[in-house]
């Protein structure tokens, strides 16, 4: 018969000899962990370009910019809707005036209205005709002096930095 053998930890025992030798071995004890060691805490250090600095900050700038110009867009657009209907508004009372104007306009009111007022017929003793000379006359004016390109460019950047100064004004 083939024997068997059964372990315990890691002693081999005879199970079918009764007298064994083979006493189980404990488990030695275990030693306690040694304390840990406090690391010392590192610093991160943080190193932040200039560049990127002053590129976050004029990002931001822009940002800011692009919202306040979304703004002032609304109000304009606000204030162009109300111009909008005050035009309309004005646009109906000129044509109800017209049509009251045209419907007012008659000759004989006219003319009624010429003899309260004291206003009399022409008279053809009063009329009067003129004879005008035959030839229109026209001033010819000289061609303004040409300047050369230097002058020129030098009156188109005054023009555009005073438009700019008005504009801003």
């Amino acid at each position: 018969m083939e024997e068997q053998y059964r372990t315990n930890g890691s002693a081999a025992m005879d199970l079918y000899t009764r007298e064994s030798t083979a006493q189980p071995l404990e488990r030695p004890q275990r030693l306690p962990d040694a304390p840990a060691r406090k690391e010392p805490k590192q610093r991160l250090r943080l190193h932040v370009s200039w560049f990127t600095i002053v590129g976050g900050a004029f990002a931001l700038f822009l940002l800011v910019a692009v919202v306040f110009s979304f703004v002032r867009l609304y109000e304009e657009q606000s204030r162009v809707a109300a111009l909008q209907q005050v035009s309309a508004a004005l646009t109906q009372e000129q044509e109800r005036l017209t049509a009251t104007y045209e419907q007012s306009l008659d000759l004989k009111q006219v003319e009624k209205r010429a003899r309260q007022l004291g206003m009399r017929e022409i008279q053809p003793s009063q009329i009067r005709e003129i004879e005008i000379a035959a030839g229109d006359t026209t001033q010819v004016f000289d061609a303004p002096e040409e300047r050369n390109i230097v002058e020129q460019v030098f009156d188109a950047f005054r023009s555009l930095f005073l438009d700019a100064v008005e504009y801003f004004s």
